[in-house]
């Protein structure tokens, strides 16, 4: 039977990103109020609910428990007093993402009137989407997408608006290959502090522009934030991109899998299953959509076509490789766990380089970038290096490659003896 015990909680840790461990009781109650079915009975089990509501706080839960505590099956089974807690924290929480609503809105306003296109993605537009209730949905920051075509405009539009750019990029950096790209780039309201996370043509955390990037906005969307028309992903991309945001990420934080589970129960009969094969397979994006549908099911019972699951497969060897480094037992326990980052950039080499080219798709092109590293242009080294003398650029082009082949040895040394290559310089 559950433990009613009598606990005055206190949210310690709202939407932390990190993993803590959870007994198996909290585990299973926690992934069925992600799970959003109300018709759902909570598990019969002895809890720690003080556990279980700190983890609501950690995985951005908090919207969902108080939903479920309001109108779920077992929602008289949880302790008087964490059904309280629960109240007051999502109260506060609610507060929270009605102020960002408030602060996005003249953003989203003065972006639509300049007339650059842009894409809404992740907390507002889920908020709108896929949930009930806006408020059930936080978030802490405004993601948009634009073309790379309109980095510039978008940049001197912020800054008109009020904006500080994190970095001073006022047009795409050089490139060292056609998909070679930025993922994001910073903004801070000079008043209200608001951040916006502008994103170019990598739409699914690959680590280079999207390949059919022009597919993605014809498929778009219209729909309103607070009375703003803004555009949004198709459904069908909306999916890819949550499950590859979520696989990037390590799934550290259950409200992903919420976002998911949400879109596929509210829209499972209007979903272009074949449309969204197709994309998968155009981008090569199967390891990600894969895996992220697979934990979903573990964990939470919700599940796609079996026919869709088949083919977005990816084979053996990405697999084998794949559970090497995201053991399943350790995803699906949420227990802290060392993970890779399964996105391409040529460092650092162990952690991100050859996990990606190992797991993940597109690897003619990321070879070709990696050769095109070897001999970058005289524009590319001036930029990566923060060089203007023609003189430094010349020597920098003698000495790039010795530079990287002494970077990746000692990332070797590292990882066999434990100790770096240059120990005298790393003591300093």
């Amino acid at each position: 039977m559950l433990v009613t015990v009598a606990v005055t909680l206190q949210l310690k840790q709202l939407n932390n990103y990190e993993r803590e461990l959870l007994s198996k009781s909290s585990r299973l109650i926690l992934c069925d109020i992600a799970a959003s079915n109300l018709e759902r009975p909570l598990p019969d089990v002895e809890a720690d609910w003080e556990e279980i509501f700190q983890a609501t706080g950690r995985n951005g839960l908090l919207g969902l428990t108080y939903r479920y505590l309001k109108y779920g099956y077992s929602r008289d089974i949880p302790p008087s007093e964490f059904r309280q807690s629960v109240q007051k924290a999502y109260r506060l929480s609610a507060l929270k993402t009605a102020q960002m609503y408030r602060k996005i809105n003249p953003v989203l306003n003065e972006l639509t009137k300049s007339g650059i296109e842009y894409l809404v993605v992740k907390g507002p537009i889920l908020g709108h989407l896929v949930y009930s209730e806006p408020t059930l949905r936080s978030f802490n920051d405004l993601d948009i997408v634009v073309r790379e075509r309109d980095w510039s405009a978008m940049h001197q539009q912020l800054l008109k608006i009020g904006f500080i750019a994190d970095h001073s990029l006022p047009a795409p950096p050089p490139k060292l290959a056609p998909g070679d790209i930025i993922y994001e780039l910073k903004y801070w309201h000079r008043e209200s502090r608001l951040l916006v996370e502008v994103h170019y043509d990598d739409l699914l955390n690959a680590g280079l522009a999207s390949r059919d990037i022009e597919a993605f906005w014809q498929r778009a969307i219209t729909t309103e934030i607070d009375g703003v028309s803004v555009k949004a992903l198709s459904l069908e991309d909306q999916l890819i991109h949550l499950a590859m945001h979520a696989h990037y990420h390590g799934y550290t934080r259950l409200n992903w899998f919420s976002d998911i589970a949400l879109l596929i129960q509210r829209y499972q009969n209007s979903l272009d299953w074949d449309q969204f094969c197709q994309t998968v397979h155009a981008e090569e994006a199967e390891v990600g959509v894969y895996y992220t549908f697979y934990y979903l099911s573990l964990m939470m019972g919700v599940t796609v076509p079996t026919e869709v699951f088949d083919q977005v497969c990816p084979d053996p060897f990405r697999r084998w490789w794949h559970d090497y480094y995201f053991p399943t037992s350790k995803i699906i326990s949420l227990e802290p766990m060392y993970r890779a980052d399964f996105s391409f950039y040529f460092t650092p080499l162990f952690k991100r380089l050859i996990p990606d080219l190992l797991v993940m798709g597109r690897r003619r092109e990321k070879f070709h970038y990696l050769a095109r590293l070897t001999f970058p242009s005289r524009s590319w080294l001036a930029h990566y290096y923060k060089l203007q003398d023609p003189k430094q650029i010349t020597l920098h082009r003698i000495l790039h490659l010795f530079k990287l082949t002494y970077h990746y040895l000692s990332e070797v040394a590292k990882k066999t003896t434990g100790m770096p290559l240059d120990t005298k310089r790393k003591s300093k």
